[in-house]
């Protein structure tokens, strides 16, 4: 961390990410379109014969997402399921990333499900199936998320460490909406206050064969780098190259422009980058419950001959309780040639983190 006096900007600097996050909480909450309405017919029964009757919220990763009146939501190994029915829209995708919209029909036969669809009932084998989502047709109704806070103190070097994230997601039969940001912010007696902040919005849309499109527009601030803001919007294409009930690996790439400010420049920088985005999620639901990912991105500047950024997140969650996990993660961010003012400048910001979270 850079020793120097700190300027009136980042003594008066507002994590606005933080801003961000209580407004799109605020919208979420609020919002009575963004209510669900509630569902009681839908069965699942196990392969040992016992059943449940209630709503299906979602199946991801191998878990089946379902609310009951007496449970209220609860998790469900898939494994664990021998048939599903609902009079919901739901659309189910398999491995091979067909997608399939329809209610869900009952069968005696263990481990199928039959999607009737407009065109006619599919039959499909559970254990190719790995995503379904209720669809609602008017409106977004469904909005899935986690929040988590962390807060680190040490005594000896009298460092104070604080972060806070957010994310959420919202998916239509044939679109994704999400949203995700993150704060973190260092303050100790013989440096001066760091911050480290991003916000994210995207859609994607869903092609077939697993192809993918998109655009994105991100804010990133990192007082290490002497990065005050820079605002990105891009577009490009991408592929989910593997979608199992426990893993996925995806690839995304394509162009975006920078409006950069770097601290002690007055004047603004516009760039355009190239960039690239591998995704690695790895997930277990036996016990203890843990998901590992990994989200690798690399930005050629096309603007700036032989610059090149690239962010780096490995984040392993463990599930102490139902909706509630602890988490570890690793950060790095590199800029080969940051075009800050200040010559001590480091073109490298790393750090480890550990918070407590809620998915919802």
């Amino acid at each position: 961390m850079r020793e120097e006096n700190a300027t009136d900007h980042q003594k008066t600097m507002t994590p606005w990410p933080i801003t961000l996050c209580l407004l799109a909480s605020l919208a979420v909450l609020a919002d009575p379109c963004l209510a669900v309405q509630g569902v009681d017919d839908d069965v699942v029964v196990f392969l040992n014969g016992d059943r449940l009757t209630g709503e299906v919220k979602s199946l991801e990763r191998g878990k089946l997402r379902f609310k009951t009146a007496a449970t209220d939501t609860i998790s469900i190994e898939w494994d664990d399921v021998a048939s599903l029915s609902s009079d919901q829209d739901i659309q189910v995708e398999t491995e091979a990333g067909v997608r399939h919209l329809g209610h869900l029909s009952a069968v005696s036969e263990d481990r199928q499900v039959v999607v009737q669809t407009k065109s006619g009932p599919v039959h499909l084998n559970a254990d190719h199936i790995v995503i379904m989502a209720p669809i609602e047709k008017e409106r977004i109704e469904r909005i899935d998320g986690d929040i988590s806070a962390g807060y680190n103190f040490t005594k000896a070097s009298d460092v104070e460490q604080a972060q806070i994230a957010l994310n959420l997601e919202s998916r239509t039969e044939t679109r994704i909406y999400s949203f995700d940001m993150s704060s973190a912010r260092s303050d100790s007696e013989d440096n001066d206050s760091s911050q480290r902040a991003s916000a994210n919005l995207a859609y994607t849309r869903l092609r077939p064969n697993r192809w993918m499109s998109g655009v994105v527009g991100r804010l990133d601030n990192n007082d290490e780098l002497g990065l005050d803001l820079r605002a990105s919007v891009g577009a490009g294409i991408g592929r989910y190259l593997r979608q199992t009930q426990d893993t996925t690996l995806s690839l995304f790439g394509g162009l975006q422009v920078n409006r950069e400010k770097w601290q002690g420049d007055q004047s603004d920088e516009t760039t355009v980058e190239a960039f690239g985005a591998l995704t690695w999620d790895w997930f277990r639901y036996d016990t203890p419950e843990l998901d590992l990912s990994t989200d690798l991105l690399v930005f050629p500047n096309l603007s700036d001959a032989g610059r090149v950024r690239a962010e780096l997140e490995i984040s392993l969650k463990w599930e102490m309780i139902e909706d509630l996990f602890w988490q570890l993660s690793f950060y790095d961010s590199y800029d080969s040639d940051p075009s800050s003012p200040d010559p001590d400048v480091e073109n490298n910001d790393y750090g480890v983190s550990t918070s407590l979270g809620w998915e919802f």
